[in-house]
């Protein structure tokens, strides 16, 4: 198109009151030139102006004045022959629609409710304007630009009000010959898939179109179709092990003759949000052959959600792949499958191993991070965890040890209760950094392996709480009470006298660990008495009551019945937890105290989620009748998912007494994730495997003291050999 065209667009732009209309920053005088350069022939204004846009007129996902003001000639934009980067327009278009936002969960800017209801006004006016002109971009579909071609498949599924139309649309570009381009084609299939999903009625035909793509090889197509009938139609993918290796061959296919992507050049838009995530994307897929397919197997991955033999199959072959790029993004996968689903976790395990000793040293530091999170299931990689810590860290240990390749390997091996990892534990204890997880590593050790770890958590805890730090206090305080009690005592005490501000980071620290060590806390008393008056609380009287036993009882049990009184929010819901979780130690001792237990058991309203599993195990400890435990404990269950693991603990406790929970167990035992993925995370989440695999050895316990069998593969002793216990 001419420049005589583009000159004639926009018409009527200048008849508009632009400065009585309001964007983010103000009046929207600066909107018409924003537009403009939408059409500019330079790359970089176009950016800048599309980055503009988004950040005024559609700032933060809002909508203004301004914003409807604009629709007629972004549409105009979008669907006249010629402009470049109208694609990115039709992205703008489907943003500023909404796509079924709630104004109940957005920020607004006022608590005037003239103002928000006609802000919602504009909200369903903006909403309503896309979508009554949605049918000019239908024709796009066959636009000679492939950027408008790809973008468009999604709008149609999102903005036109005739599924049909668009599913018979869109499976007439699919036809042999309507599209060569395999970026279209992908956009094509997961708008398909999006169809089935956002109307289930179709979810039949929509299948119908995608299922004969798994047999068109090239260009992803059979990948993208895979992804989207496991989202539309999962009861159309093929086998398992057939859709497993089906995604393999088609990233191999893709990687193949794929040149590696490189960082791309700066270029004056970096300054722009756009620009600023391009080159993210950039840093993020450099060394990466064909990251288009990285992201179809992350969403492929998504969308399986809890088939887990062919998640398991899919990510051990991602786990093989020759290429640096697609291992890191398999490292993350296998981290995000491992964690939060149960099933044959061995094979991906043991390839996470391998990667360990791999000579890139990022590689191999990510892949033992996620080892770490992993510990009680990492049993198939310890071998390489170990061999990977023997070759030593190179270079001197530095404060900032964990960093480091060398590290994460230690601290995976550690995790796992290796006797292995004590001579390197010892070493990197004299430097800067302490792991908090360090008690419970120490907790999965053999008593007399964590030992030799004492005389460098002695010499650790005297530097730190003699030069008045409280820096990694809670670490070592919870390891020397493994490994080194007396250590442990003295150095708490040393806490709780230090002055100022010194004493009161470390104090909740050192309280807690001498309430743990009980009767062996006793050196402690005094500086422990010099707090009453200053600190009196449940944690306080929690550690008092062990290192005093019998002489600090009433003034300890005063202090915890003042604390299960204290409330559920804020300062008073920890008081209240701190008194549940000393009473429950106690146990009979707290015999006087079990009416006020009972009390708020059966005032369930004032007992919130935090709060209900440790209830439940202090009327265990202290009661032990059967029937108020289960009440409590199954109020629990349903209150708090991170409870759980407790309350299968209690339950195993109470043997064929727990006959009534077994529906629970059943059915938690053979669900495919883990107790406490809901699902729908993407990212990094990573999950409590450690309690979820305490939770199905509990669960095993009981099943087994009822007589009942195992109803699933998910219950299964853990594989680690070492206690998985905190």
């Amino acid at each position: 198109m001419g420049c005589g065209r583009l000159g004639t667009m926009l018409t009527g732009i200048d008849d508009i009151d632009w400065t009585g209309l309001q964007h983010a920053y103000g009046d929207a005088s600066d909107v018409p030139e924003m537009l403009r350069g939408l059409l500019s022939a330079d790359a970089d204004e176009r950016e800048g102006a599309l980055d503009a846009l988004y950040g005024t007129v559609h700032h933060q996902g809002d909508v203004h004045d301004s914003t409807v003001a604009c629709l007629p000639f972004l549409f105009e934009i979008a669907t006249t022959p010629g402009p470049e980067g109208r694609g990115e327009v039709v992205e703008l278009l489907r943003s500023i629609h909404g796509d079924g936002r709630d104004p109940e969960v957005m920020d607004f800017w006022s608590d005037d409710e003239e103002e928000y209801e006609e802000w919602c006004r504009l909200l369903d006016r903006a909403e309503a304007d896309v979508r009554d002109r949605a049918g000019s971009l239908l024709p796009l579909l066959a636009d000679p630009d492939p950027g408008v071609r790809r973008a468009v498949p999604g709008a149609l599924v999102q903005l036109l009000p005739d599924p049909e139309g668009v599913r018979a649309a869109l499976t007439g570009r699919l036809a042999a010959e309507a599209e060569e381009d395999p970026t279209v084609l992908r956009a094509v299939a997961a708008a398909l898939g999006d169809l089935g999903v956002r109307h289930a009625r179709l979810a039949g035909a929509t299948a119908d179109a995608l299922a004969p793509l798994l047999d068109r090889p090239g260009g992803g197509l059979p990948l993208a179709a895979l992804t989207a009938l496991a989202r539309c139609a999962p009861d159309r993918l093929p086998e398992p092990a057939v859709t497993a290796r089906l995604a393999a061959a088609e990233l191999r296919t893709a990687r193949e003759g794929a040149p590696e992507t490189e960082r791309a050049p700066a270029r004056s838009t970096d300054s722009t949000l756009i620009g600023y995530l391009r080159r993210l994307r950039a840093e993020h897929t450099a060394g990466t052959r064909a990251p288009w397919a990285t992201d179809l197997l992350g969403e492929l991955h998504f969308a399986l959600g809890d088939r887990v033999e062919a998640r398991f199959a899919l990510v051990a072959d991602q786990l093989g792949s020759p290429e640096r790029g697609q291992r890191r993004e398999a490292v993350n996968a296998a981290g995000t499958l491992l964690s939060g689903w149960r099933g044959p976790h061995e094979e991906p395990v043991r390839l996470l191993g391998e990667l360990v000793l791999h000579a890139d040293p990022v590689l191999a530091r990510e892949a033992a991070a996620e080892l770490c999170r992993l510990a009680v299931i990492g049993a198939p990689a310890a071998e390489a965890l170990a061999a990977r810590v023997a070759r030593g860290p190179g270079l001197p240990p530095q404060a900032r040890w964990h960093e480091t390749s060398y590290g994460a390997a230690l601290c995976a091996l550690a995790a796992q209760g290796d006797p292995r990892a004590v001579p390197g534990l010892a070493e990197v204890l004299r430097y800067g950094h302490v792991p908090e997880e360090l008690p419970e590593w120490l907790a999965r050790m053999a008593p007399e392996t964590a030992a030799r770890l004492a005389p460098a958590l002695t010499a650790r805890l005297a530097a730190t709480v003699g030069a008045g730090r409280s820096s990694f206090a809670a670490q070592l305080l919870g390891a020397a009470a493994v490994a080194a009690p007396e250590a442990a005592v003295t150095a708490a005490a040393g806490c709780l006298n230090l002055e100022g501000k010194a004493r009161l980071r470390s104090r909740e620290a050192a309280l807690r660990t001498l309430a743990g060590l009980g009767a062996a806390a006793e050196p402690a008393l005094p500086a422990l008495r010099g707090l009453v008056g200053e600190a009196d609380g449940a944690a306080l009287a929690a550690a008092l009551w062990a290192a005093g036993g019998d002489a600090e009882a009433r003034r300890a049990l005063a202090a915890l019945e003042a604390g299960l009184g204290a409330g559920s929010s804020g300062g008073a819901g920890a008081e209240r937890h701190d008194a549940l979780r000393a009473l429950a130690c106690a146990g009979t001792a707290a015999a006087p105290l079990l009416p006020a237990l009972r009390g708020l058991a059966a005032r369930p309203d004032e007992v919130d989620a935090w709060h209900a599993g440790a209830l439940a195990e202090a009327l265990w400890r202290v009661g032990g009748d059967p029937g108020e435990t289960l009440a409590a404990s199954l109020h629990a269950w349903e209150r708090s998912r991170s409870s759980r693991p407790d309350m299968t603990e209690i339950w195993a406790a109470l043997g064929p007494a727990a006959a009534p929970v077994l529906p629970l167990l059943r059915a938690e035992s053979a669900a495919p994730r883990r107790h406490d993925n809901e699902g729908g995370r993407r990212g990094r989440m990573r999950f409590r495997v450690a309690e979820d695999e305490r939770l199905l050895r509990h669960a095993r316990t009981v099943l087994a003291a009822c007589g009942a069998p195992y109803p699933g593969p998910g219950l299964r002793p853990s594989s680690s050999g070492r206690r998985p216990d905190r």
